[in-house]
């Protein structure tokens, strides 16, 4: 006769597995290939999968987690780096997480920077890296951050190649980005203009910040389409480039409707990126500088108002619900989209009539050059209709305050 032997009771191990059957037993750390797995299912596996991982990796001690997922970050930063992305916009999708994460990508972002050779990177990568900073000592050892951080890498899906990726000239562009001393704008006139949006976003005077901001975009407008004349003869050295916008939170989809808007008044096109909260901005480059100035300064405007508005009205009210607030700013992109169009036709018609009539076929050209860029960039692109307002009180607010705006291409237009 044979006798069946009971089976043993065990708990399972950090992966899921037999560990050891003595209750109460310590289990060994995991090793540096339990860790890396543990990893991927943090940041790949089914919710309770993940859910188990990070515990693991929780009461695993520091010493042995830290350096894999140090490795595990640099290595995929360097792939990241090949599908498109760059320093700053890892940073800030990390730091959209959580900013313990955020603070962890600048030290695996600057720690993997050591080993390029800085004098052959791209003067716009070394800007974000300069900009970076260095990161908080605790960021070194924050094992949590260190795992969302990778958790955040490898979800990052590829993006457009728009700047040359350190060490790596066989991979193609999809535009060299204007960045750092090559958007072909004045620097003189940057200085000039950030200088004043930086009047206009520290002062608490409503009246001072538009009269700063009129004259910031009053300077670009002016010299963006001098530029355009300037450059005519050699159109054909000229081409459409692409810059990214990172659109914080709160209303971000609000948000990038204002930036579509200003991109298509300034002859660009604007392609929102699925569930990374990125526009992509194609146009020329001194287009593109002023696309920037704009959305910074039209976007201070729109708080501005919002802010007026909450101050007026009383704790729990309506205008300053969540649905008012979004449906505000889309009213107020939809509002100042269409003065845009409108002031800019009519600077165009003026600037033409001085130019001889060599403006507008020039402007015509560069709009094809820019929806085929697009194409190239873009061959599966979609048109989707975004969802409207959820406050229509919000909505009419937004489109009064944007009539308030101060556009000084009205003025420039009437002169």
């Amino acid at each position: 006769m044979s006798r069946r032997r009971k089976q043993q009771h065990r708990r399972p191990g950090p992966l899921g597995g037999r560990g050891p059957s003595r209750i109460g037993a310590e289990r060994p750390p995991p090793s540096a290939a339990e860790v890396h797995q543990l990893l991927l299912m943090a940041a790949r596996a089914r919710p309770d999968q993940a859910r188990m991982a990070r515990a693991a990796l929780a009461a695993a001690p520091a010493a042995v987690v830290v350096p894999v997922a140090e490795e595990v970050a640099r290595e995929t930063l360097v792939g990241l780096w090949a599908s498109g992305w760059q320093p700053a916009e890892v940073v800030w999708q990390a730091r959209r997480r959580r900013v313990a994460a955020g603070d962890a990508a600048v030290a695996a972002v600057r720690a993997g920077a050591a080993d390029l050779d800085l004098a052959r990177v791209h003067p716009a990568w070394r800007a974000q890296l300069d900009a970076l900073g260095s990161p908080p000592a605790a960021a070194v050892v924050d094992v949590e951050a260190l795992v969302e951080l990778v958790s955040v890498l490898l979800a990052l899906p590829p993006v457009e190649v728009l700047l040359p990726v350190p060490g790596r000239p066989d991979i193609p562009l999809a535009a060299v980005s204007a960045g750092a001393g090559s958007d072909g704008i004045d620097a003189r006139v940057l200085e000039k203009v950030r200088a004043l949006l930086a009047k206009a976003e520290s002062t608490t005077f409503e009246a001072e910040a538009q009269a700063f901001t009129a004259k910031a975009h009053e300077l670009m407008t002016r010299h963006s389409l001098e530029h355009v004349l300037v450059t005519a003869p050699e159109e054909h050295t000229d081409r459409p480039v692409a810059r990214r916008f990172c659109i914080d939170d709160p209303y971000a989809d609000a948000r990038s409707h204002l930036l579509s808007a200003i991109a298509e008044a300034c002859r660009g096109k604007a392609v929102l990126l699925g569930g990374l909260q990125m526009v992509t901005v194609v146009g020329f480059a001194s287009d593109l500088a002023e696309v920037d100035v704009l959305f910074t300064s039209l976007l201070v405007q729109a708080q501005t108002a919002l802010g007026q508005l909450a101050r007026d009205s009383a704790p729990g009210s309506r205008e300053r619900s969540r649905g008012f607030r979004s449906s505000f700013l889309r009213g107020f992109a939809q509002r100042i989209g269409d003065r845009l169009l409108s002031a800019g036709a009519a600077t165009v018609a003026d600037l033409d009539r001085s130019a001889g009539g060599a403006l507008v076929p020039v402007l015509a050209q560069r709009r094809t050059a820019v929806d085929q860029h697009v194409a190239e960039m873009h061959p599966h692109l979609r048109t989707k209709r975004s969802a409207g307002p959820t406050d229509r009180l919000g909505w009419y607010a937004g489109r009064e305050a944007a009539d308030r705006a101060d556009l000084p291409w009205e003025r420039l237009g009437a002169g």
